[in-house]
């Protein structure tokens, strides 16, 4: 079997609308794919291309984030070339929406709050947390960078045991 099954070249990672029902400040808001294991035949054209630009952006050590490249990544490097979604003409949230309902190996991921907000934000400026006391907290690159490198860190532990599984069930085809 291919080691790429367990240890892809990198994550999509999606963030899911913030749960109603969290457990201590965690809830499960988002999860994980592997660009290079989703056959293109199986999603659109606007969602190939989505796993495309994140695969390349994983492997780009200058310009990506590393190896979980957060669907808001992406946005953020078409923003960087003058372009966005639509300039390509691809609905973002269709996109995103078959890509969460596509037949692929999917990881959920609980987040804090906080690092569900940085997953999901593509602004330009960057982030500004509002807190309950007047507390304001603007999302700093390394704030950004800290949270990408926690995420890549959880799915290295936690992708080869799912995928494992699933091959294990016969969920999942290796050839």
């Amino acid at each position: 079997m291919s080691n790429s099954l367990l240890e892809p070249d990198g994550w999509l990672v999606l963030g899911l609308p913030w749960p109603a029902e969290t457990r201590d400040g965690w809830g499960e808001c988002a999860l994980a794919i592997a660009p290079q294991m989703i056959p293109r035949s199986l999603v659109s054209k606007g969602a190939g291309i989505a796993l495309d630009l994140a695969g390349a952006l994983a492997r780009e050590p200058a310009d990506g984030p590393g190896k979980a490249v957060f669907f808001s990544d992406v946005t953020l490097w078409l923003d960087k070339q003058g372009k966005d979604w639509a300039d390509l003409g691809i609905d973002y949230e269709a996109a995103i929406d078959e890509l969460v309902n596509a037949p692929v190996p999917q990881l959920y991921l609980t987040l804090m709050q906080k690092a569900h907000a940085i997953l999901c934000d593509a602004s330009r400026q960057g982030l500004r947390l509002y807190y309950p006391n007047g507390d304001v907290e603007h999302v700093t690159p390394q704030v950004r960078r800290d949270v990408h490198v926690a995420i890549t860190t959880s799915l290295e532990r936690d992708w080869p045991l799912y995928i494992q599984g699933l091959i294990d069930r016969g969920a999942l085809q290796t050839q």
